[in-house]
């Protein structure tokens, strides 16, 4: 059996959810093998604190999405040792390459890129997750 690949979600993919698209699904129809989904615990924080935002629409999208990861994606620990969640994400690929990081941050995508990490972004104009 083929190894599953290792998808990683970022705090702004995790947000597509919250705007009606089926990340997972969108992911599968890119990639179109077995995929194991991840988020770091930093990312899990990030979203606490924007769940924090009571009536503003990236809070209710936060506190969503919180739920939803938190049934449906394994978080790995960094045992806060970053100050922010894309430092996280930068240095964990730099130790798991073998991670495909899922993100809409351009700045995010740019560092990734820097280490010729494997990334997918989400292009809106055509419904889809590309190589970033």
């Amino acid at each position: 059996m083929k190894e599953k690949r290792k998808i990683l979600l970022d705090t702004s993919a995790l947000l597509l959810f919250f705007e009606g698209i089926d990340v997972l699904d969108k992911l599968w129809y890119a990639l179109q093998e077995p995929m194991e989904y991840y988020t770091l615990d930093t990312v899990v924080e990030e979203l606490g604190e924007l769940a924090k935002s009571p009536g503003s629409r990236r809070g209710r999208a936060a506190r969503t999405v919180l739920t939803y990861v938190l049934n449906k994606l394994k978080v790995i620990e960094t045992h806060g040792k970053y100050e922010t969640a894309d430092d996280a994400i930068v240095e964990f690929v730099k130790e798991h390459p073998e991670f495909i990081v899922v993100t809409l941050d351009e700045e995010l995508r740019s560092r990734l890129k820097e280490l010729n990490a494997k990334v997918l972004t989400w292009w809106a104009s055509r419904k889809r997750f590309s190589k970033g």
